[in-house]
C-alpha cells in the first residue's frame, strides 16, 4: 500500500515495556501506519496489555495486527510478521526502546521524497535503563553519515543497526530475500533486514536523534561474563556469514567478505583474551591472523604485551610517562 509504514514488533515477556512502547506509537505524527506485533510465546501479561491497546491504536487510524506464536526467538517473530506486511516501507521496533514522535514520519518522508534510496537511518541517544533522561552519547558524532553504500560498514561493525533507527523499502527487501524470510539467529534480526538492502541499494541518513536505545544491566549487551562475550561475538560473526551466504552475489565477492569478517573477529577475540589473560585463546586467534598474513604492528604489539608480563608492565609504565611528558608534567 502506497506510503504505508509497516512497524514490526517482536515481543517476549515485555509487559514492563509495553505501555511505554504503545505510548510512543500513539504519539507518532505520521498517519499511515500498520503495526504488526508478534507475541513470541510470552509467559507474562504481555498479551493482555497488547490487546488492551488495540482499540486505541485503531482509533488513532492505524492498522493493527496481533499474532501469537510459540517461543522461537525475535528473528523468527520477524519472519512471521513479514508474511503479513502490506506497507511500502518496513521499520523494526523493540518494545524496550523509545522512539520520538517524528521517528516514523521523518524516515518515511525521506524515502517518499528520495525514490532512488532503498533505506534510511537516523541518529539517536544511548541511555541506561536506570536513568532514561541521562544521555550517554549519540549513535554517531558525524562519522559514516555521508556514506550511501554502508554494506561494508555494517559488516565491519562501523554503522549502528539498532531497531527503530532504520527503515527500508519493502520491495527492495523482498526482491533479495526468499519467501519473505530472513536468516533465523538468536543473535539479532536487524542485519538480516539491512544487509540485503544495503548491498543492492543506497542508504540515506537523517542526522537527528529520533530515538533512545536503552542499555539494560545484565542484558545481551552488558557482557556480564567472558564466556558470554565470546558466545555473543561468535554468534554475531555467524550471523554476518550466513546472511552473506544467502545473498545473490558473486562467489569471489562472498569469499572476500568472509575473510574480512574472519579477521575482524580474530581481533575481537584477541582483545577479549588479552583483557582476561587467556593466553591460549589469544595465541589461537593470533595464529589465525598470522596464517592469513594479516597481522599488523598493533597485533604484534598486543601479542608481546600478552606474552610477557614484564613487557606489559614496561609498556604501561612508559605509556604513563609519555602521557605525563605530553601534558608537561615532570618529576
Amino acid at each position: 500500500m502506497r506510503d504505508l509504514v509497516s512497524i514490526l514488533i517482536p515481543c517476549y515477556n515485555g509487559e514492563k515495556f509495553l505501555d511505554k512502547c504503545f505510548e510512543c506509537l500513539l504519539k507518532q505524527t505520521y498517519k499511515n501506519i500498520e503495526i504488526i506485533i508478534v507475541n513470541d510465546g510470552s509467559t507474562d501479561n504481555s498479551e493482555n496489555i497488547i490487546l488492551k491497546y488495540k482499540k486505541q491504536i485503531e482509533k488513532r487510524g492505524f492498522k493493527f495486527l496481533y499474532i501469537y506464536q510459540e517461543n522461537s526467538g525475535a528473528a523468527s517473530a520477524i519472519n512471521t510478521a513479514l508474511k503479513h506486511v502490506n506497507g511500502e516501507f518496513i521499520m523494526l521496533y523493540d518494545v524496550d526502546d523509545i522512539i520520538f514522535e517524528d521517528a516514523v514520519k521523518d524516515k518515511a518522508d525521506f524515502l517518499i521524497n528520495n525514490t532512488d534510496y532503498d533505506m534510511v537511518r537516523n541518529n539517536g541517544y544511548y541511555v541506561n535503563n536506570s536513568d532514561l533522561d541521562k544521555i550517554n552519547g549519540l549513535f554517531s558524532d558525524g562519522e559514516n553519515i555521508e556514506n550511501e553504500s554502508i554494506f561494508d560498514d555494517l559488516i565491519l561493525g562501523k554503522a549502528n543497526n539498532w531497531p527503530g533507527s532504520f527503515m527500508v523499502r519493502t520491495k527492495s527487501l523482498f526482491n533479495h530475500i526468499k519467501n519473505r524470510e530472513i536468516y533465523i539467529s538468536q543473535f539479532g534480526q536487524n542485519l538480516q533486514i539491512m544487509l540485503p538492502v544495503a548491498y543492492f541499494g543506497k542508504t540515506g541518513y537523517i542526522n537527528k536523534p529520533l530515538m533512545k536505545y536503552i542499555r539494560h544491566e545484565n542484558s545481551h549487551s552488558s557482557f556480564t561474563s567472558n564466556e558470554k562475550r565470546l558466545r555473543l561475538m561468535n554468534g554475531y560473526e555467524e550471523n554476518r556469514i550466513e546472511v552473506i551466504k544467502q545473498l545473490d552475489i558473486p562467489h569471489k565477492e562472498k569469499e572476500k567478505y568472509f575473510k574480512q569478517i574472519a579477521i575482524l573477529y580474530y581481533r575481537i577475540r584477541m582483545q577479549i583474551a588479552y583483557e582476561t589473560k587467556d593466553i591460549e585463546l589469544f595465541e589461537q586467534e593470533y595464529d589465525k591472523l598470522v596464517k592469513s598474513n594479516e597481522n599488523n604492528k598493533q597485533d604484534k604489539k598486543l601479542y608481546y604485551r600478552t606474552k610477557s608480563n614484564i613487557y606489559d608492565k614496561f609498556y604501561s609504565l612508559s605509556h604513563r610517562v609519555v602521557n605525563k611528558l605530553k601534558r608537561g608534567i615532570h618529576k
